[in-house]
């Protein structure tokens, strides 16, 4: 027994302290207890860097975060914490027994951890040890992620420094260069942290592995690593991208914050259709074989749209990239080589029509020159009729290759006079040419925006942007609209071409999200939103609060709002804030009202 606490079974060790699977009798709930090494509970700076750990740790309430229960106290005889238990394995156990398949579902957890850092670095405490070990994944129901051990996290905002002098503090395929040199770390430290262990969910190899510390260590130092999509091709462009800023030498170099490199993972979980990685974590803990099976699809039909919408813009590179990346989830899908062709087609033919018009305009001005002659020199200045490059381009069921005009295109031969019959003077008749069937119109279809359309979609297809007024135009059948902007909830619309030709235009006034409203500090704080309690800051920081943001605001969408922040013990907190719809608002309580 330890107080209150039933110690049950070792179940791990480290530098400073022994953990217990344990019991609270007077909760009867089950709990880990990390109890000090007896050699360093009588020392000084150890136990203050114990009590240290246990004030910062608790100031922070997480989801992925392991929760702080309890504390010894700095006179107690022997110095423990007690925290939630995970029943499960350690990251690094769990992605060798499981593993997650395809680099974007790595990012999943990714994203978890660097939501949880930028909630620890708005509190003031870094982790300073990231490495898979340090990461639990929790099995029981529900399942999830969970950041643990700040053992050596220190809080920024205070002044005191607790280090250890001369001992090597966290693991060497982790730690930032600066740490190396002995320099303070910072929240960039765990961004370059975080970098090894993005790097390692992506490819499944670390990128300072070598024979040895030293050997790694100086890697470390010379930010010697293979580039990721050389360690496995499969690796997106922009994920590659992000974790090289993540691992530079130069803290200056890497990502300013935690929220940047979480809004970077959104964005590229966003392009293979996970837009809440939130839901598909949960999804993915709970069955990883199935989520691994239904990813290549899903990803694929994403990244088809959005190869889809850059070629409809013309913007063939971008394009490529998108179906380069379906080939690397999906090496056997079936419809991105015909796309690939008809997107080489087009860039044969937009050439050939630039070679085409480049004739053309030389022909034109032979033509002014003639203007200026004689009628026998017009004559033979005069150019024969050019083909046409949109005739040409139309006509032909496959252009490529594309005719040179200039070079091709045949001298026109004299007319002779006509026959009675409108033939040539040899008796030929007149070969008939049948007019080809005009093919039905499209139907112009106009959609008012409030407040505006970052996106305008035509079944599946980007067709503007950034546009209040959009403008359609629906070949005969049925289609779907779609308009999106971040503030909002995505208009889809299902029409046909007759339906829009009868109601001409349509006006859409986008319906807001609500925003998230977050409070830092100590959890007890209470949240008043425009007079009305809404919640304690902690809370708010397990779960955002939703606010409802109206209608009538300015693009995107806002409203001001005013917040109470009310703690026993010391002076409440006035502040005014502007909440827009979709966005997020982290909101500081003061010193006095965070933890000492």
């Amino acid at each position: 027994m330890l107080g209150r606490y039933e110690l049950l079974e070792q179940v791990g060790s480290g530098g400073m302290a022994v953990v217990y699977r344990g019991r609270d009798t007077a909760l009867d709930r089950e709990v880990a207890v990390k109890l000090l090494h007896p050699h360093l509970a009588s020392a000084p700076d150890s136990r203050a860097r114990f009590s240290r750990e246990a004030r910062a740790v608790a100031r922070l309430s997480h989801p992925a975060i392991v929760e702080i229960y309890d504390y010894a106290g700095d006179a107690a005889v022997e110095s423990y914490l007690v925290t939630e238990f995970v029943r499960g394995r350690t990251l690094r156990a769990w992605a060798a027994g499981v593993g997650f398949g395809f680099p974007e579902l790595g990012m999943l957890v990714g994203r978890t951890l660097a939501d949880a850092l930028a909630h620890a670095h708005a509190a003031g405490v870094i982790h300073r040890d990231l490495k898979p070990e340090n990461v639990l994944v929790h099995e029981d129901e529900p399942p999830s992620v969970k950041l643990a051990d700040f053992g050596i996290a220190r809080i920024l905002a205070s002044d005191e420094r607790m280090t250890m002098t001369g001992a090597l503090v966290g693991s060497p395929h982790h730690m930032a260069p600066e740490i190396v040199e002995g320099h303070d770390a910072d929240a960039r430290s765990d961004v370059f942290s975080l970098g090894t262990i993005l790097y390692w969910l992506a490819t499944g190899k670390l990128p300072f592995a070598a024979s040895n510390p030293t050997a790694i260590l100086r890697r470390v130092l010379e930010g010697d690593f293979e580039d990721p999509r050389q360690a496995d091709p499969r690796v997106p462009g922009a994920l590659a991208a992000l974790i090289r800023r993540c691992l530079q030498v130069d803290p200056a170099k890497r990502p300013a914050t935690m929220v940047e490199v979480r809004d970077a993972l959104d964005r590229l979980l966003a392009e293979v259709g996970i837009d809440r990685p939130d839901e598909a974590l949960l999804a993915f803990l709970r069955d990883p074989a199935a989520a691994k099976a239904a990813f290549p699809a899903r990803a694929a039909a994403a990244l088809v749209a959005l190869g889809d919408a850059a070629a409809a813009e013309g913007a063939a590179a971008r394009a490529l990239a998108y179906y380069d990346r379906v080939l690397a989830i999906d090496p056997g899908n079936a419809e991105v080589p015909a796309k690939l062709a008809r997107l080489a087609r087009r860039r044969r033919l937009r050439r050939a029509a630039a070679v085409a018009g480049g004739v053309l305009a030389v022909l034109a001005a032979a033509g002014a020159l003639a203007l200026t002659v004689g009628p026998r020199l017009r004559a033979a200045l005069a150019p024969p009729p050019p083909r046409p490059p949109p005739a040409v381009v139309r006509a032909s069921p496959d252009p490529a290759p594309a005719p040179a005009p200039a070079r091709e295109a045949p001298a026109a031969p004299a007319r002779a006079p006509a026959g009675p019959q409108g033939s040539p003077a040899t008796g030929a008749p007149t070969p008939a040419v049948a007019a080809p069937h005009p093919a039905a119109a499209a139907v112009p279809f106009t959609v008012h925006v409030r407040p505006y359309a970052q996106r305008a979609l035509l079944d599946g297809v980007e067709v503007a942007h950034d546009q209040q007024l959009v403008r359609f135009e629906l070949p005969p059948g049925p289609h779907v609209i779609q308009v999106e902007h971040a503030c909002c909830s995505p208009f889809v619309r299902r029409i046909s071409a007759e339906e829009a030709a009868r109601q001409g235009e349509l006006r859409v006034p986008l319906e807001p999200r609500p925003a998230r409203l977050r409070v830092e500090g100590d959890p007890a704080t209470r949240v008043y939103l425009d007079g009305r309690l809404v919640g304690t800051a902690g809370e708010s920081q397990r779960a955002p609060f939703l606010v409802a943001v109206p209608a009538g605001g300015e693009s995107p969408y806002e409203a001001p709002a005013r917040i109470l922040l009310d703690l026993a013990g010391a002076p409440a907190r006035t502040l005014d804030v502007k909440l827009r719809a979709g966005g997020e608002v982290t909101v500081a309580a003061t010193q006095a009202q965070e933890s000492p």
